[in-house]
């Protein structure tokens, strides 16, 4: 990379992390290193080029860390899932770009091209961690490892939010253990009581293949999954089984109109509304409704 594109790309990242993408312009990024806007555009044909490629480059980097630690034979395997966690770490506090937007959800810019790419690079690094904690738990985790790959990530980024935001002086290589010593603990508690998954591999198929799905996909994909809870939640109910029929009923229609090529938005909106009477399938049905009015005008 010559010393010119190099100089763009890190006052590029250092303004976007400071102001964020929208807010700057190539016109603050070429006024930053001193030279004209249009010698930034003949190495990138746009902002939005060069903020992938700094996320590309600077995720590369951190594979090829990562792949390091995963090498070095001196490590056991202890130290190496330590390592692994402090290497993260490390990277996140230098790059803090990533660490906007890790806690950005749903992605920013979802009209463009970075979106895609940004669910992409949050796709590929829970996959990574989803790996590094079967490698560390073994794979009686596997059935439970994208909770705990949600539980790594929500301590991790908490932690990473009171450094970089609330300049907490903590040690990386102390945090990076003691975050070790909590999954242990997590993993433990959830493997003892045989816990059952919250996000079983359907839910998270998007995040597995690393390409993100159309609402519409996302829909198809999960309504089933929204039908069947709520098919195993209504015997559990508190209500007399005159209505425990009623509410069967009622899913039962539901998902016949959900079924037919053009199904009628007043009627599923109709039994939505009777699932949500009551407060256990309320969230089921709050959820399916919000998928209606996305697809369906009034």
């Amino acid at each position: 990379m010559s010393i010119v594109k190099t100089k763009i790309v890190a006052s590029a990242e250092r303004l976007f992390t400071e102001k964020g993408y929208e807010s700057t312009l190539i016109q603050d990024i070429a006024d930053d290193c001193s030279i004209a806007k249009g010698s930034v555009y003949k190495f990138f044909p746009s902002k939005e080029d060069l903020y992938i490629e700094i996320l590309e480059e600077r995720q590369l980097t951190l594979i090829e860390q990562r792949e390091r630690i995963q090498e070095d034979a001196s490590l056991s395997p202890r130290e190496r899932y330590v390592a692994e966690i402090e290497c993260q770490l490390q990277f996140f506090l230098t790059h803090r770009l990533f660490v906007t937007n890790g806690c950005r959800q749903p992605p920013p810019y979802s009209h463009d091209r970075i979106g895609p790419y940004l669910f992409q690079m949050r796709a590929r690094l829970m996959n990574y961690n989803r790996e590094l904690l079967v490698r560390q738990y073994g794979e009686e985790l596997r059935p439970l490892a994208w909770d705990a790959v949600v539980l790594f990530t929500a301590i991790t980024n908490e932690y990473l939010l009171l450094m970089t935001s609330a300049d907490k002086p903590l040690s990386v290589q102390e945090l990076a253990a003691y975050i070790a010593g909590c999954m242990d603990d997590l993993v433990r508690g959830l493997l003892k009581r045989e816990a059952k998954p919250m996000l079983a591999d359907p839910l998270m198929a998007e995040m597995a293949a690393c390409s993100p799905e159309s609402l519409l996909e996302k829909v198809q994909r999960c309504k089933d999954v929204m039908f069947e809870r709520v098919a195993s939640t209504i015997p559990e109910l508190n209500v007399p089984n005159s209505r425990k029929r009623e509410l069967e009923q009622v899913l039962e229609l539901l998902k016949q109109e959900a079924e037919v090529p053009e199904p009628r938005r007043f009627l599923l909106l109709a039994l939505l509304n009777d699932l949500a009477k009551e407060h256990e399938l309320a969230p089921y049905a709050l959820q399916m409704r919000s998928w209606v009015e996305k697809f369906m005008k009034a």
